[in-house]
């Protein structure tokens, strides 16, 4: 029968020629790998008619049950991730620092010192995570569902409460020390842009932060008419902004706020006529955290005779020793700032978590370098080492324009650690979903009824990314990776964009057809 087949095709002309022995090379084929060509030639089609001209455009999509790659579009090049290198620091973290991890910030009273010993916590007064995470004194009482100034307000009540059961006198501080040796003080990565480093997703990156380390910044007219501040949070009476504003009726209000890289010397700017507000990253959040600490307790009464950041060499308090008690101890869970890494694509979380990964791994303050290094040889672990040859980690969260992924690697990761026993599915909830708050919401309004997309996008100049896992009710998975690079200007991200939902409703209608 296969012998009649040949011959009869030989007799055909033009197209039907290929036609005809394209079904016969799919006859000797099993039937997931005909399919899974099918699938790339749909891909292929997609990208030829996506209008981003000469853009570099990699695709990977392997069946994680298998392992196998169904879909491989220049999926061994390197390429810039944007964020989509969350994936491999939050990952990253969840292996190494354990699902049932905590960042912890203690405050510990040591004689007349009162020391603030970092954990490296993103999480810190994150305004969103206060609404769950919260914070947990030495009663075991946990404290929720607080504000930025409420969080202070606790912290300088417990520590006011402590002190008054000490012996009747005047409570007074000799000295507030900060505690930030967990990571090491290199706050800005040299790769991040220095004309960006006031905006909030280049935020410095301490062994102690608060607030995201932005400062936040509401404005209005006064009666007059003339601008004025209405609100700052946190509120810090020691850093008086400069204005350049104006009142003109005729104009949009629209308001910025720029500092110089390293200082906090800000200037508020623009056109105000209602309403508005604006946020500025804060610089050595360190010192900035001793100084909101002894404000608040100032404010209780209690003299704070000065603040400093602790000398490298320095020997901390130990609680319980010496006299030495932690008055407090405020807690985030791993998976709160994983999420906030990979949902809302916060930098500063995914730095943190890189760090971490570098301090646990080396018994070393935590770095770009030792984090990078640490997140290398799990990948060399879990992948083997031909994955890791051309993979480069400048950063955690994709900022750095020297990061470099392949297609390939990105799915081989993503199936290794969703079917993880024991990180997989905190790993997959931390991912953006379209039914929920994130980056990708109402970007994915058409997919399917009956699939699940879990993902993670990635934006930086010239870079759109997205890669995740694409999973059906019968439990059928994809691992897919998406990596756009080049991408001119007078095309625009919106293409890149168009190209990924496609790619993704491809693989939907792929996994229902079964």
């Amino acid at each position: 029968m296969h012998a009649t087949t040949t011959l009869a095709t030989r007799h055909l002309r033009g197209a039907g020629v290929l036609v005809a022995l394209f079904v016969v090379a799919l006859a000797g084929l099993p039937v997931d790998a005909a399919a899974g060509s099918q699938l790339e030639e749909r891909i292929r089609s997609a990208i030829d008619r996506a209008g981003l001209r000469s853009s570099p455009v990699a695709v990977s999509v392997r069946d994680v049950a298998s392992g196998r790659e169904l879909v491989e579009i220049s999926d061994r090049t390197p390429m810039l991730p944007a964020s989509n290198m969350k994936l491999y620091t939050s990952a990253a973290a969840l292996q190494v620092l354990g699902p049932d991890h905590h960042f912890h910030s203690s405050v510990v009273l040591d004689g007349d010192r009162l020391w603030v010993i970092g954990g490296g916590d993103p999480g810190l007064g994150d305004p969103i995570l206060l609404e769950e995470a919260g914070w947990t004194g030495t009663d075991g009482t946990a404290r929720s569902g607080q504000g930025v100034e409420a969080l202070l307000s606790e912290i300088a009540r417990a520590i006011q409460d402590s002190l008054a059961t000490r012996d009747g006198t005047d409570p007074v501080i000799r000295e507030i020390v900060v505690d930030d040796r967990v990571f090491d003080r290199e706050h800005v990565h040299p790769d991040w842009p220095r004309d960006q480093l006031d905006k909030r997703y280049c935020a410095e990156v301490a062994g102690v932060n608060f607030g995201l380390n932005v400062l936040h910044l509401e404005l209005g007219p006064d009666a007059r008419g003339k601008p004025m501040i209405t609100r700052m949070v946190p509120r810090m009476p020691w850093v008086v902004p400069g204005e350049e504003l104006s009142t003109s009726p005729g104009r949009n209000t629209a308001i910025g706020v720029r500092r110089s890289p390293g200082r906090n010397d800000l200037v508020i700017y623009g056109n105000v006529t209602e309403p508005v507000s604006a946020d500025v990253t804060l610089s050595s959040m360190p010192m900035n955290f001793a100084r909101l600490l002894a404000d608040r307790l100032e404010a209780r009464g209690i003299a704070v005779g000065g603040c400093r950041v602790v000398d490298l060499e320095e020997a901390a308090p130990v609680a319980g020793t010496d006299g030495a008690e932690e008055l407090l101890r405020i807690r985030t869970p791993l998976a709160s700032v994983v999420e906030r890494c990979n949902t809302d694509s916060q930098n500063l979380h995914a730095e943190c978590l890189l760090k971490s990964v570098g301090h646990s791994v080396e018994l070393e303050p935590g770095s770009w370098e030792n984090g990078s290094r640490a997140v290398r040889m799990l990948m060399v672990e879990r992948l083997g080492s031909d994955h890791a040859r051309e993979f480069v980690v400048a950063d955690g969260s994709g900022m750095s324009r020297s990061n470099r992924v392949t297609a390939e690697t990105t799915t081989a990761w993503l199936s290794s650690f969703s079917e993880d026993p024991r990180i997989g599915a905190l790993f997959v909830r931390s991912l953006a979903d379209p039914a929920d708050a994130g980056t990708i919401k109402r970007r994915f309004d058409g997919l399917p009824a009956g699939v699940r997309l879990a993902c993670k996008t990635g934006y930086i100049r010239g870079v759109s990314c997205l890669s995740g896992v694409l999973s059906a009710e019968d439990g059928r998975t994809y691992a897919f990776s998406i990596l756009c690079n080049e991408i001119p200007s007078a095309v625009g991200v919106s293409g890149a964009k168009r190209l990924q939902e496609r790619i993704v409703d491809l693989l939907a209608r792929d996994l229902l057809e079964g």
